[in-house]
């Protein structure tokens, strides 16, 4: 158990609380403990004593240690409702909860919860001895559901009425009882016939003479209290009934009764909003007592298993009410007109039955005519202080008896006594020169009138008693110190007394010390040698049990220490609430009682047992002061003082009763999740087994013995058979951990010793199987003798294939060397190509400069001609590429190192794309520290820079950025030329260089886009600088493509104006005339084209070609799509596929995604001919696919088609005729087609109804009869009598073929008023009667 709470009756005084423990003990578990809500409404347990308890939120498992909240383990397990109203077992670990919102059926075992929602509200359930269950609710009638099945059955209950029921139960013999509020009985007797219930109605002699108002039934006792408010009990086997008391005055001020139980032969009454009442029976009579529960009480309950009652209350959790072996009574000095709110030190209760409290700054509290079983507010109390005594101070250290008529008062300032002659305090000045005797802990005086102190600070000081009572006088002093009298040596807490000559004192940080009366010095007990921890050498306390043994109470637990000197110590490792002994008093039990920072401890020295008091025991009080202890020899009472106030304890009138448990096996982890122990519980014969995989060879079981008073007090023991034949001492963890077990079969044993009945159980043991993986079964060694014969043969396999391996690589390295002849053949191919295409270009690219030479050639020619130039001209680049790459790569270009202004170099270059810059709006900034100078090879470093720079105006949008820079860092030459746009992926920038990549696009024919170079620019790039030793890497940072190239300073092998240094190859500029569109004139009548192409030549020749028929609408830039549909929706757009931005495929998506766009039909162009590229257009929404070059006249035709057939299938759906669908030969009209299906709906969904007619129809469909037969009529169908029945022929021909209905339920489920009417019409139309249908088609058969 967690923070529970233990005490029995409570008395709210004026001026102090107390909690006593008489013959009753409380224990009290509220949702600090874990539960769900704190207003419980019922309680319920099973066989082995695990508790349920229903609450306001939530249904709770209780096992003695732990409050377990219920958590479904999927959504199909939750609770009805969350207000629990009563729980009933039947067996076998199956509950039965029943919630406002329905009854549910939870299996423990499988954690799992079955609902019956149709019992909702109130009503009334109970069970039978057979496990039966049993429910009468408002219908009048009694549901029961037999045990082990999961449905329920009704039978009528006749001559009850629902809101006349009191109480429904039923006792041993079966015999149900329906108590009225009316003061009559009904009682049945039950029996079972082939299981149907029936109920016969049998006579009692039960008379209720006047009306009940409560009445309760446990144990086959019927409790009620009728109108007059008299309590009685009615034994339903015996037929006895006997008065027990009136309650009308308890009832009339403390409202409604909830619950009555009979607990011996003593009764506890329930109170719905005010506390639980205690009748106690003396002689014949019973007395009524209070007791300190006062919140609302829900629920009384017996415990099954031990002699306990479970008490529910409205919002204060659960109480335990049981027996108890000690009165402990908790004294809580505060709110008091004299206040102690300092610690208590000093007890005692001297012979005029007055009882001392000396604290730690507030004086001493006398308590006069003190008894431990009277009520305090009965007796008189006084405070003493300095203010009003002649006492030194106010902090009181101890109380000790003396030989003469005075008491003994030790305090922070010295010694006083109380004279009980003159009944005055008085202090006795110990004035030890230099020092002023002080701080006195304990006070021992002995028979010859010697006095012994102990002071924590000045050592041991004996004295000899003189004077008189009124005038004591101490002389003789004899001063004991140990360590030269050093103060922080001499801190003496006690002294212990076996006798007047054997005297031991309590030193904190030395030890103990025995007074040797030879030597008349303090002799030493050190545990120095014996343990490391050096705080067992602060003691507080010594005693002697009675065997010899001293005990020694220190801050690192109890010492036991035997005439051997040898050692044990009781501490927190071994289950005390704390290290820290304060007090040490025996009872008149030979039992010790440890007074600790944390509660109690009753410890048996002989059997070095304990049993542990805290707040879970009802201990108000639980951090303990030093030294703060007494006992009163003559009731045998033991006193303990701490922080707030003081404890006693006395021996009861009874013991606890001995109740040992049997220990459940309940709960398994593995690998720390935890599982359902009962998934993993098997049967071996007829044993429980756990069964394991090698997989979950790393478990935890937990093992508990349910005990709800003395739960705490028990050792746990475990050993497992088959690891280890020795006993684990487990302490008060009931959970055995396992790690790595190997697979086998292994026993594992439990056993708990009870530290409060000082008791051993008897051994519960779990049979555990761990199977052992597959690898390690019977056929997988059939498996390894069969794998060592197949093992030769694997190996001659292993060399054949390791030849065949070494075969293949080198077909590999053949295959690789192919490859390489493969690429290089492409190359020579292309070269070869290109050298051929020289000749040719000549011929178009001279005849084009005649012609434009040619003064007086119109615009139109000039145009075409320019274009077809321009384009010459980029062959015949692409071409020289080709030629320089293919000498880079056969190494027949020589290196040349000169001097070069790399800086001016670099300007010029740039001057060289200004009207590029010009026409994009491209913002170029070139920065370099200085003009640079570096060796190189010039015509590479032009080529470089000129195809990195191409690039970067390649892929810039109009009014972006390309930025320039050239560094000089650690002997290195850095270029960096970054362009603001599209980024480069990771992989791609990976490929960017690859030739091999490059010659297969170049062959694809991919990536040809406007001033592209088809890669080999960027290809032959990089081969130039990898041949001057230096690097080349793209990288994309925000938005920013930069290539980054480093080369280094060489050695010059020619000087500058050498005939040697000359640029054999430099890709040529293409300063290409920028197309000044032409300005549109735009004609409503006319249908309007839309053209996006980035080239603008494309967009000149295909505007030209469509101008003269319509409206011309040219974009060059596909990210400006919305601004033009915004002002007009073009009736075609013509758009190339590859342009940046967006291109062609997303641009047909997101116009076709848009409902008043999706109507525009699109033309794709592109220079790729693939078909899955023409597969992907079309997919996007595309109308047609154009592969580059296309042929101008094949496009026109295509645009005045589509645009053709536009219109036509406007004109359609403008005209009437597109309202009418054809179907089964003629014309229907959309609305008739619509109205048809309602009227089929309304046949459908009524087949089975017999009023279904042509006027139900009419009705449903909310028109007329009329109108009705004159919508059929023009739609030309057959009348509604056939169309009817046509529908109920389908209908049961479909139930003949897909239920097992008899004919009869389905002439009746079809809707048909007789057989004979069916049988006809199926005849006429299946020609077949129903009968002969379903064995020709049953599918059942």
């Amino acid at each position: 158990m967690n923070n529970t709470l233990k005490i029995t009756f409570t008395f709210l005084l004026i001026g102090i609380t107390f909690f006593e423990v008489y013959a009753y003990n409380l224990k009290q578990i509220s949702n600090n403990n874990n539960l769900s809500n704190s207003s419980i409404t019922d309680f319920c347990q099973n066989e082995k004593g695990l508790m349920l308890i229903g609450t306001c939120d939530g249904l709770n498992i209780y096992n003695s240690r732990d409050v377990e909240i219920y958590q479904p383990k999927n959504e199909n397990n939750f609770l009805s409702g969350s207000i629990i109203d009563k729980i009933i077992y039947t067996n076998n670990n199956i509950f039965w909860i029943q919630t406002y919102h329905g009854l549910n059926k939870y299996d423990v075992n499988k954690n799992t919860m079955t609902h019956y929602n149709e019992f909702q509200k109130m009503l009334y359930f109970d069970k039978d001895k057979s496990n039966n269950l049993y429910i009468i609710n408002e219908s009048n009638c009694i549901y029961y559901n037999i045990y082990g099945k999961s449905n329920f059955k009704k039978i009528l209950l006749s001559g009850v009425i629902f809101s006349d029921i009191q109480d429904f139960f039923i006792d041993q013999n079966n015999v149900f009882w329906i108590v009225t509020n009316k003061g009559y009985t009904f009682t049945f007797k039950s029996t079972f016939v082939n299981n149907e219930l029936t109920l016969i109605p049998i006579k009692n002699n039960f008379v209720i003479e006047k009306k009940i108002i409560n009445c309760f039934f446990e144990d086959d006792n019927f409790i009620y209290i009728d109108s007059d408010f008299d309590l009685f009990v009615y034994n339903v086997i015996t037929k006895k009934k006997k008065y027990i008391t009136n309650l009308k005055g308890e009832i009339l001020s403390r409202g409604k009764i909830s619950s009555v139980i009979k607990y011996h032969d003593d009764y506890l009454v329930g109170f719905l909003t005010n506390g639980v009442l205690y009748l106690e029976k003396q002689n014949e009579n019973f007395i009524k007592k209070e007791t300190e529960i006062k919140s609302g009480i829900f629920c009384l309950k017996k415990d099954k298993l031990q002699d306990i009652i479970w008490i529910g209350t409205d919002g204060q959790g659960v109480y335990i009410l049981s027996n108890t072996a000690y009165s402990i009574k908790s004294n809580i000095l505060t709110n008091i007109a004299d206040k102690i709110q300092k610690p208590v030190r000093a007890l005692y209760l001297d012979k005029e039955n007055t009882f001392w409290i000396g604290s730690k700054g507030d004086g001493i509290l006398k308590i006069y005519d003190y008894n431990a079983n009277k009520n305090i507010q009965d007796c008189r109390i006084e405070s003493v202080n300095t203010n009003n005594s002649n006492l030194s101070d106010n902090i009181i250290y101890k109380f000790q008896k003396s030989k003469r008529n005075i008491l003994w008062i030790g305090s922070e300032e010295g010694l006083n006594y109380y004279s009980y002659k003159s009944k005055k305090i008085k202090h006795i000045d110990i004035n030890l020169q230099p020092l002023q005797y002080r701080y006195i802990h304990d006070i021992y005086e002995t028979a010859d009138s010697k006095l012994w102190l102990a002071s924590v600070g000045y050592g041991i000081l004996c004295a000899d008693i003189k004077g008189t009572d009124d005038n004591i006088v101490l002389s003789n002093f004899k001063h004991y110190t140990i360590n030269n009298g050093s103060f922080e040596s001499n801190y003496f807490f006690s002294i212990y007394a076996e006798n007047d000559s054997t005297l031991w004192f309590a030193n904190r940080g030395f030890g103990p010390f025995h007074f040797n009366n030879t030597t008349c010095n303090l002799d030493p007990v050190f545990f120095y040698n014996q343990h490391s921890n050096q705080v067992i050498n602060d003691v507080f306390v010594v005693r002697k049990d009675k065997d010899g043994n001293m005990l020694f109470g220190t801050c690192f637990g109890l010492v036991k220490y035997t005439d051997s000197n040898k050692s044990k110590i009781f501490n927190s490792n071994n289950g005390f609430l704390n290290n820290s002994i304060h007090a040490i008093e025996n009872d008149s039990h030979s039992f010790f009682w440890l007074s600790t920072n944390k509660g109690l401890v009753q410890f048996n020295s002989k059997r070095e047992a304990f049993r542990i008091y805290d707040s879970t025991d009802g201990l108000k009080i639980t951090e303990f002061s030093d030294g703060a202890s007494y006992k009163d020899e003559k009731s045998n009472t033991l006193f303990f003082g701490g922080i707030n106030g003081f404890v006693s304890i006395q021996k009861d009138r009874g013991p606890d009763m001995a109740y040992m448990p049997k220990i459940h096996f309940d709960k398994l982890t593995i690998f720390g999740e935890n599982q359902n122990i009962s998934e993993f519980i098997g049967q071996n014969n007829h044993e429980d087994r756990l069964e394991l995989t090698y997989k979950q060879n790393f478990f935890s079981v937990s093992f508990t013995a349910i005990d709800y008073l003395n739960g705490g007090n028990y050792t746990y023991y475990y050993k497992i058979d088959g690891l280890s034949d020795q006993w684990i001492n487990n302490g008060g963890s009931n959970e055995a951990s396992f790690s790595n077990i190997a697979p086998g079969n292994y026993t594992l044993l439990v056993k708990y010793y009870s530290r409060t009945l000082e008791k051993e159980s008897p051994v519960y043991s779990l049979k555990i199987r761990i199977y052992p993986p597959w690898y390690l079964s019977g056929w997988a060694y059939l498996v390894y003798f069969l794998f060592a014969l197949y093992s030769i043969y694997m190996v001659f396999r292993y060399y054949v294939r390791r030849q065949r391996q070494h075969k293949q690589e080198l077909l590999n390295e053949i295959e690789k060397k192919h490859q390489k002849d493969v690429y290089e053949s492409k190359l020579r191919f292309f070269t070869n190509i290109a050298h051929e295409f020289c000749t040719p270009l000549t011929l178009i690219s001279g005849p084009c400069e005649r012609i434009l030479a040619q003064q007086g050639t119109s615009k139109f020619v000039t145009n075409y001609v320019y274009m077809i130039q321009t384009n010459a001209e980029r062959l015949n680049n692409l071409i020289q590429e080709l030629i320089e790459f293919r000498r880079i790569e056969t190494g027949n270009r020589d290196i040349s190192i000169e001097k070069l202004k790399v800086t001016l170099e670099t300007k010029k270059i740039l001057d060289m794309f200004s009207n590029l810059k010009d026409s994009k709006a491209i913002n170029v900034t070139f920065l370099s520290a200085k003009d640079i100078e570096w060796n190189s090879d010039k015509g590479f470093f032009i080529t470089i820079i000129t195809n990195l720079i191409s690039n970067a105006f390649k892929y810039t949008s109009n009014n972006n950025e390309i930025k320039i820079s050239l560094t000089e860092s650690n002997n290195q030459l850095i270029i960096t030329i970054a362009n603001e746009g599209s980024s480069i992926l990771e992989i791609d920038s990976k490929r960017v260089f690859d030739r091999y990549t490059i010659l297969d696009n170049f062959e694809k024919g991919e990536n040809n886009q406007r001033f592209s170079r088809n890669g080999l620019g960027l290809a032959i790039s990089y081969n130039m600088v990898k041949l001057l030793n230096g690097t080349i890497e793209v990288t994309t940072v925000d938005n920013y493509v930069t290539f980054t190239v480093k080369l280094p300073y060489l050695e010059q092998t020619v000087n500058s104006d050498s005939n040697l240094a000359k640029i054999t190859y430099s890709p040529e500029i293409i300063q290409q005339k920028i197309f000044n569109l032409p300005t549109y004139n735009f004609d409503k009548l006319r249908s309007t084209i839309l053209i996006i192409d980035d080239d603008i030549e494309i967009l000149w020749l295909i505007g030209e070609l469509f101008s003269s028929e319509f409206n011309i609408i040219p974009l060059s830039d596909s990210l400006q799509i919305d601004n033009v549909l915004n002002e007009v929706y073009p009736n075609i757009i013509i758009s190339d596929i590859m342009q940046p931005g967006l291109d062609g495929i997303e641009l047909t998506r997101k116009i076709k995604s848009n409902k008043e766009t999706a109507h525009i039909p699109i033309i794709l162009i592109s220079g790729i001919n693939e078909v899955d590229k023409q597969i992907e257009a079309l997919e996007a929404g595309a109308e047609m696919y154009i592969s580059k070059p296309f042929n101008t006249k094949y496009l026109k035709i295509s645009v005045h088609q589509i645009i053709e057939r536009k219109e036509k299938l406007r004109n359609y759906f403008s005209s009437p005729i597109s309202s009418y669908e054809m179907f089964e030969g003629k014309y229907t009209h959309a609305e008739q087609k619509k109205f048809m299906h309602s009227v089929m709906k309304v046949i459908n969904e009524n087949i089975t109804n017999s009023d279904l007619s042509t006027q139900f129809i009419a009705d449903k469909l909310g028109i007329g009869t009329r109108s009705l037969y004159r919508k059929m009529q023009d739609i030309g169908d057959e009348s509604f009598s056939n169309l009817i029945k046509e529908c109920r022929l389908i209908f049961a021909a479909d139930l003949l073929l897909k239920s097992k209905m008899t004919i009869d339920e389905i002439v009746y489920k079809s809707g048909f008023s007789n057989k004979v009417t069916f049988f006809k019409a199926f005849q006429k139309k299946y020609s077949c009667t129903p009968k002969n249908y379903r064995t020709k088609n049953d599918t059942y058969a």
